[in-house]
């Protein structure tokens, strides 16, 4: 098999916002491909800048250098290699060059081993706090770049940032605008997600069992009475303020500018940082509707940033949650094949 491909089998795995796998590989030869964001796979009302898209396009090559280690082969990534682009410009131009190279003394990455594992996880949480020890040991493996780490594990400092993730979360529920994307993105049956094989679900929400069977009927693959109604939001919000306020710690990744390049950087590092939770038995989930840059986001993100003492152009790129939970409900990816540009398909 081409260490191009299993590459790319390796990349799919990895995080992303909704769970679109906006991703899309132009394959140059057995070792090198063109790597670049499916315009497609957006979510201009949430994301607007593609901010988000672009840190799980990170994601992917980090997840992709990591797994190719095992195989004996070293990453080498050029980023923006045709430069930066506007947003009209998304899919015309590469988010990054990926090299591979043979090397007889590479030692696989020791996170690696994680990829397999590593999963979201919107479960509530229990157990103890996040620990210093734990803090220390994620900081060791993020990769030297503009991402810096914030930790959060006590109380005192973490129920405030709590109360401002689920208020996000509340106003992302109750903006019809930005609720209509997530009802595009939602699959409402097993059938539809593995034929679709992307997207968000209840189980994927940490919603099991009877109560995701009565949900699923309930909102009829999507009916918008239906997942517009007050009992729908009410149910979501009740879930999530469960969840949300169960978490045992929580983690920020800031960059000191607020450029593509610090979005694909912060990409590879919030992968590096779920590896490290895999790896130390925790699990967490990205909380970062405050962080989106639609208009109603505005004021609440003010807020946040004042309590969290950042300033632009610095911007935190990733929040999330940490705690510990039973393993949740294991997502199905698109084929590897999908992502390869059509005329590249006879190269397979």
């Amino acid at each position: 098999m081409d260490p191009i491909r299993t590459a790319i089998e390796y990349g799919i795995r990895a995080p992303n916002p909704h769970d679109t796998q906006a991703w899309r590989c132009q394959v140059i030869s057995p070792t090198e491909m063109l790597f670049s964001v499916d315009p497609s796979r957006l979510l201009p009302v949430t994301d607007p800048p593609a901010r988000q898209i672009h840190i799980g396009c990170g994601c992917f090559i980090e997840i992709l250098s990591a797994g190719m280690t095992q195989h004996g082969y070293r990453t080498e990534v050029e980023y923006l290699p045709q430069g930066p682009y506007p947003l009209e410009e998304i899919g015309r131009k590469p988010v990054a060059r990926i090299v591979l190279r043979s090397d007889r003394n590479m030692q696989p990455d020791p996170l690696a081993d994680q990829i397999p594992t590593r999963q979201t996880n919107r479960r509530t949480y229990t157990g103890a706090m996040l620990t210093e020890q734990e803090i220390v040991q994620v900081r060791g493996q993020l990769p030297d770049g503009p991402a810096e780490l914030m930790a959060f594990h006590q109380p005192d400092t973490v129920q405030p940032l709590l109360d401002i993730f689920y208020r996000a979360m509340e106003i992302e529920a109750t903006t019809p605008r930005t609720s209509e994307e997530t009802r595009i993105w939602f699959r409402y049956s097993e059938g539809q997600r593995q034929t679709k094989r992307d997207g968000l679900s209840a189980p994927q929400l940490g919603i099991d069992g009877l109560q995701r069977v009565l949900l699923e009927r309930y909102l009829r693959d999507g009916d918008p009475k239906r997942w517009f109604s007050d009992r729908s939001v009410k149910g979501l919000m009740k879930s999530v303020h469960k969840g949300v306020h169960s978490a045992r710690g929580v983690l920020l990744l800031k960059t000191a500018t607020n450029e593509q390049i610090d979005w694909l950087k912060t990409g590879r590092a919030y992968a590096r940082v779920q590896l490290t939770l895999t790896q130390l038995g925790l699990v967490c989930q990205p909380l970062s509707q405050v962080l989106q840059e639609f208009p109603e986001m505005k004021d609440l993100q003010k807020r946040f940033n004042e309590l969290v003492g950042v300033d632009e152009p610095a911007k935190v790129q990733m929040a999330v949650r940490v705690g510990r939970a039973d393993r949740s409900y294991v997502a199905p990816r698109r084929d590897p094949d999908s992502l390869l540009e059509r005329d590249n398909e006879e190269k397979w």
